[in-house]
């Protein structure tokens, strides 16, 4: 079976859990027998199609025009794509988003019947795309959703988000995000440092926020542990002279992972790879300080890496985490825009070691199941019940 992944990004250009998805899967699908190509927009916007090439994770990928959803349909815009489908003899489209992704694999399928299948987003979710609030937007996803041979949710929150746009009940799967589980094995007996870490995009729905409030709380009250961020955003600069008028040590530009400075506020950047697990699994907690009132998560990629890393988590009082918590996750939950509720939490877990090791024990103990190998198999079922209809 030959797959084409559309995705807007490439994945040198696409970071945290769909970078992860990008690159994991098609890695787990190819053991399964079924061989995945890539399509994305050619950033230098040149018009014609750019490739073929081989991304760092072995699929081949091309890169084209990638038409924002009109009235009118480009058929010179379109043409590279169908292209690369005949060219490939592609069996399927996987479109990673309904409004985008989806709305282009639908004009494929209408020009030359190759089924997809549409993994809902963030994209589709109103408190995190106004456009989603506008009836025209609303219909496209409607009728990419209705003409999609299968539609896959990362959780039963995003299903019930994109059936208010269209019901799908009678084709949906809901397919949860992966970890490399064995690629974090080497961060188990890494020894604790005296820090929690929180990682993601740095906006102000991500919540960093109400983390450095809770921190100013906890040092007044004498406590020595350190806050490390990792990531980048808009919110950045804001976020550190935040915790300068809190009169916190802030660590800005931080590189020396092997030792976290005591009492700071420690700001590394983007971080990926060894480097992130290394950070990951010297820390004593994981904060998933995420505001459901201004950004609906479709899945909690930190929380799984916090899983595989056998680390205890606080996390917002979130749909998201609390779907994940049927799946075994332990985490303790808090009310996600109460500084003074992450401070109480996180001075109690950081002083019972005890119980930090025990819920970092269960943590692992249920990992195995978000491998990326488990989560190929459910999507190539799904990829196998299209083809055979």
């Amino acid at each position: 079976m030959r797959v084409l992944l559309l995705n807007r990004y490439s994945l040198e250009r696409t970071a945290g859990g769909v970078a992860e998805y990008l690159y994991y899967l098609p890695i787990s699908l190819k053991s399964l027998g079924v061989e995945t190509f890539a399509y994305n927009e050619d950033e230098n916007n040149g018009g014609g199609l750019v490739g073929p090439r081989v991304s760092k994770n072995g699929v081949v990928t091309y890169e084209g025009p990638f038409m924002k959803p009109s009235f009118f349909v480009s058929n010179k815009k379109l043409h590279p794509l169908i292209e690369v489908c005949k060219k490939e003899k592609i069996d399927l489209i996987h479109a990673q988003g309904t409004y985008r992704c989806g709305w282009i694999a639908r004009q494929v399928f209408k020009k030359t019947g190759i089924p997809y299948v549409v993994t809902s987003h963030a994209d589709i979710v109103a408190t995190n795309s106004d456009r989603m609030k506008r009836g025209k937007v609303r219909r496209r996803c409607h009728d990419v959703l209705s003409s999609a041979a299968k539609v896959t949710h990362l959780t039963p929150l995003m299903a019930d988000i994109s059936h208010e746009v269209c019901d799908t009940r009678d084709k949906s799967f809901i397919i949860g995000n992966g970890i490399d589980l064995k690629g974090w094995h080497e961060t188990l007996g890494l020894p604790e440092q005296d820090y929690a870490i929180g990682i993601g995009r740095l906006e102000p729905e991500k919540g960093f926020h109400i983390l450095i409030s809770a921190y100013a709380l906890l040092h007044a009250q004498g406590f020595t542990g350190s806050l490390v961020i990792a990531g980048t955003g808009s919110a950045e600069w804001d976020l550190q002279e935040q915790a300068r008028r809190l009169n916190l040590n802030v660590v800005t530009n931080f590189t020396e992972f092997s030792r976290v400075p005591p009492c700071s506020i420690v700001f590394t950047g983007y971080i990926q790879g060894e480097i992130k697990k290394q950070l990951i699994g010297q820390s004593q907690l994981i904060l998933f300080p995420t505001q459901p009132a201004q950004w609906e998560e479709p899945f909690g990629i930190v929380q799984i890496e916090a899983m595989a890393a056998a680390k205890p988590l606080i996390a917002s009082d979130s749909l998201t985490t609390r779907y994940l918590q049927t799946f075994g996750l332990r985490a303790q939950l808090v009310q996600a825009d109460n500084p003074a509720a992450w401070a109480g939490e996180i001075k109690k877990m950081t002083l019972d070691s005890a119980f930090r090791h025990q819920c970092g024990k269960m943590n692992l103990e249920n990992a195995a199941q978000f491998d990326w190998s488990e989560i190929a198999k459910l999507y190539q079922q799904v990829y196998m019940a299209v083809m055979e209809k």
